[in-house]
């Protein structure tokens, strides 16, 4: 069977909070069903930066977007690039930065909702682009892509952690909240995605400090969660997978090579 794979990239989710606060992520884990561990960040501790680190397995110094406010400037070549190449299909449910990082333009919703990167292998995606965009409508969305066009790989990137704590603060209850709710929205997808095939692979850009910001090195604003969720676990446990990422470097080759195997 050919390998299939979600990437959940939760904006502004700490380490410590997805322990505390993700009790049905934490049941798949004490049941043996999870690898989990931290990652620290890259820096600037920002979105529109580590999400283009993630995609493109480069340092925000190489790969030069270094700050929020460089809309439409596309973040270099990127995993969708390895995976176009590899003959496998993607689809994606996210900000509309994303969108800017990987086609090189400033997003306009009334043009690019559903636009598709078809040299990039995205066959389907919805882009929101506004800060209060329900999770629970984005992943109705990428559920929606999944189901009609079952791409090999889906990138899902909700961004209610980071509009809580942005709101609220990285200590606060509407933080802890959001945290709670989007754990209640896994258990409703990740059984569909884990029944048709799907791995998942949970993580986040970028922590969240108290004074309801981040960017900077301090732990809360760097440390992120990297969860491992096969949708085959047998009864000796989740090992590790091959090519396991040490640092946010290592997710695009981690997400192409895991899909290049059989």
């Amino acid at each position: 069977m050919t390998r299939k794979l979600v990437l959940l990239l939760v904006d502004g989710l700490r380490a410590d909070t997805a322990r505390d606060y993700l009790g049905y992520v934490q049941a798949l884990d004490e049941a043996g069903r999870a690898h989990w561990r931290m990652l620290r960040c890259e820096l600037p501790s920002l979105s529109r930066p580590l999400y283009a680190t993630v995609l493109n397995g480069r340092p925000p110094l190489d790969h030069g977007i270094l700050g929020n406010g460089q809309a439409g400037q596309r973040c270099g070549d990127t995993l969708f690039d390895d995976l176009a190449a590899a003959g496998r299909s993607s689809a994606i449910a996210a900000y509309h930065w994303v969108y800017e990082l990987l086609a090189g333009e400033v997003f306009d919703p009334l043009r690019h909702r559903e636009a598709a990167l078809p040299s990039l292998g995205v066959q389907a995606a919805r882009w929101y682009w506004e800060d209060d965009y329900p999770d629970s409508h984005l992943l109705a969305d990428a559920e929606a892509l999944r189901r009609a066009h079952a791409p090999d790989f889906l990138l899902v990137h909700p961004m209610g952690m980071d509009l809580a704590g942005h709101r609220h603060g990285g200590e606060s209850t509407g933080y802890t909240f959001a945290a709670r709710r989007l754990d209640q929205l896994l258990a409703q997808a990740l059984p569909r995605w884990h029944a048709a095939g799907y791995d998942l692979l949970l993580t986040s850009d970028h922590g969240m400090h108290a004074d309801h910001w981040h960017g900077g090195p301090l732990a809360v604003e760097r440390e992120v969660p990297l969860i491992w969720l096969p949708h085959q676990a047998g009864e000796a446990g989740c090992p590790v997978p091959a090519h396991w990422p040490e640092t946010q470097l290592g997710i695009r080759q981690f997400v192409a090579r895991r899909l290049a195997c059989p």
